[in-house]
């Protein structure tokens, strides 16, 4: 696992361009970033809801988009969109590890004579746990992506030194995303006979907008996008396994036509069944990126982007009744300076 993760840390190191001669890097900064560049005339929304605000497009959930989700749940089935947390095993992106999980307290001290039961013969367990905030199931922070020296709404990339004091996860925590959640299934629309995106594979508005040809759908203004990619039935398929790569996953590509979308439609949170809901590493005009939709949602737009869910069960499910809008909640934990939180979305049908 580690040549695993050095290997890929190299390639994100060569694609971002690092570089470790001071005056170089210097200059580099100095200079205006190509993010900064292609988002140049793109929808922001810094200062739309005030110069402190630190909850973004989660300010379009109002009370009537939670009255709104709440009539979506049509026939009360419910399904956990979390992955499984194992000891071990998950997909993370390249430099993290996954969930680590180890027993402070069991049986086998007792039985070891190394613990005593408690007054009146009562035993317990106890246990704790190693994870980034992001090795599971998880939302992103506001402040998690940022390019040049500016977070989302304006503030300086230097609050998120030792801890976000400004757009943490805990702000999104204390707000909560309760609304109407729509699936789309890009793999059941263009994926192989497990509707399965192939590695690499784009996901583009004109996939999103197909999906809902086929389905029979709508999205509506200030919907929770929920995309369906397949990626993470690949992950835990031992069959199909071997064709997954955290460096190779299919996911929404950067387009200003995606992004305008997006802004015009008021979309506060998209989620999706991979590492980082678009395609990791990808070519702008002949350029290499990394997250690109990252900088143009988080940081410009204060879209909440929320990751590495499952989705399989609530898609098959759709398919066979045609219903695809659902009751959707999800809390992340109040981690106070946190860049993320692990998160179990409810989808309600």
């Amino acid at each position: 696992m580690f040549n695993i993760h050095t290997r890929a840390l190299g390639t994100i190191a060569s694609i971002v361009g690092f570089t470790l001669l001071g005056a170089t890097a210097t200059q580099t900064i100095a200079q205006e970033s190509p993010m900064a560049s292609i988002q140049k005339d793109m929808p922001n929304n810094w200062g739309k809801w005030g110069k402190e605000d630190q909850i973004g497009a989660l300010n379009y959930l109002d009370a009537a988009q939670v009255k709104r989700g709440l009539a979506a749940a049509k026939q009360g089935t419910k399904f956990t969109l979390q992955l499984p947390m194992i000891h071990g095993v998950g997909p993370v992106f390249p430099g993290r590890v996954p969930v680590m999980h180890f027993m402070s307290q069991d049986e086998g001290l007792y039985s070891a004579d190394k613990s005593a039961p408690l007054a009146g013969g009562m035993k317990y367990s106890d246990d704790a746990v190693f994870m980034y905030l992001q090795g599971t199931t998880h939302v992103d922070a506001l402040g998690h992506a940022w390019y040049d020296d500016k977070v989302y709404n304006g503030k300086s990339s230097d609050t998120t030194v030792h801890g976000h004091s400004f757009v943490s996860i805990s702000e999104l925590g204390d707000e909560g995303i309760v609304g109407r959640g729509i699936l789309l299934d890009i793999g059941r629309l263009k994926g192989d006979k497990n509707h399965r995106l192939a590695p690499n594979e784009c996901v583009t508005l004109a996939d999103l907008k197909a999906a809902e040809k086929r389905q029979k759908t709508k999205v509506e203004k200030r919907d929770i996008l929920v995309i369906r990619t397949g990626s993470m039935g690949r992950f835990y398929d031992k069959e199909d396994a071997k064709n997954w790569s955290a460096l190779t996953e299919p996911g929404l590509c950067y387009g200003k036509d995606l992004i305008k979308w997006i802004d015009d439609m008021e979309i506060p949170v998209i989620a999706s069944d991979n590492l980082a809901v678009e395609k990791s590493f990808q070519k702008i005009d002949g350029k290499d990126y990394v997250i690109p939709l990252h900088g143009a949602l988080i940081r410009d737009l204060g879209v909440v982007l929320t990751e590495l869910y499952w989705l399989d069960d609530i898609a098959e499910a759709s398919a066979k009744d045609g219903q695809y809008s659902f009751f959707f909640s999800a809390t992340p934990l109040k981690m106070e300076g946190g860049t993320g939180s692990p998160v179990n979305p409810l989808a309600i049908r």
